[in-house]
């Protein structure tokens, strides 16, 4: 008897043992965020790829635009390559939580409930969300005139939240463009969105019988979203957009892309 207890707690022995040694080795292969993309070399970017002039194809397809270009820069001064990562906007923030990419610039709005599950950057630029209209239209003139009327959004974006607050019927489409068409067409009273983008728009689509009313919604801060618990990433990310915006980096991009500077001053 003795001697199978012996057996037994020396056999119990060697398994913690081996379950030490392996605890132990994988804590030592692990690699956080920063030191992993370094590594390899290469940085995984999320964004649209279809929202200009934040990130969109020219005439020749590549991928260029405003935060494009941001995110260039951030991985340039990581000393990695960037790889872009274009995603649907309805999917791509919940594409960090499968490590799609190691970060989303996509005009994201920092927000309480987005703060509970993801982390974010200092901001980078300051969004107003406005109201746009069809050019013939004379019920809407303030932003308070979309309750009870349907506003054209993305579902998921702050944009959506904010139809909802002046009392608007959100109807669901997949992208900016969408968004105009059905205002455009009549489909819908009206659509909200960043005030620049729909500068932007309207410089190149001049055609197009849309207005920009009058009278900011609100101002949100813009800033690169990515998973926590990776705090030496962030802090890098931090130094690095601080710097850029210090050295008009980045306000020379946002003069590029919108005529003005965006930049937020964090």
């Amino acid at each position: 008897m003795k001697k199978l207890l012996s057996i037994v707690t020396l056999s119990a022995l060697v398994l913690a043992a081996c379950g030490g040694d392996k605890s132990d080795e994988n804590a030592s292969e692990a690699k956080n965020k920063l030191e992993e993309i370094q590594a390899d070399g290469k940085i995984q970017i999320g964004l649209e790829g279809t929202f200009p002039p934040f990130s969109f194809h020219d005439e020749s397809g590549a991928l260029t635009g405003f935060e494009y270009e941001i995110a260039d820069q951030i991985a340039k001064d990581l000393g990695v390559e960037a790889e872009y990562v274009e995603t649907k906007w309805d999917s791509l923030i919940a594409g960090l939580d499968t490590d799609k990419y190691d970060f989303v610039i996509n005009n994201v709005s920092i927000t309480d409930e987005r703060k509970e599950k993801y982390d974010f950057s200092v901001p980078y630029m300051k969004s107003e969300a406005v109201v746009a209209v069809h050019t013939d239209n004379t019920e809407i003139k303030e932003p308070a005139d979309m309750k009870g009327k349907k506003s054209s959004q993305t579902i998921t974006s702050n944009f959506a939240r904010d139809a909802e607050a002046l009392g608007a019927e959100v109807v669901a489409t997949n992208d900016l463009m969408s968004s105009i068409e059905l205002v455009v067409q009549g489909r819908a009273d009206g659509t909200i969105h960043d005030r620049v983008t729909f500068l932007t728009y309207l410089q190149e689509q001049p055609d197009t019988k849309l207005k920009v009313l009058d009278g900011a919604i609100n101002s949100t801060d813009i800033a690169l979203i990515l998973n926590k618990e990776n705090d030496e990433f962030r802090e890098k990310l931090n130094e690095i957009i601080k710097e850029r915006t210090e050295d008009g980096t980045f306000e020379a991009i946002s003069e590029k892309y919108f005529g003005e500077n965006v930049i937020s001053n964090n």
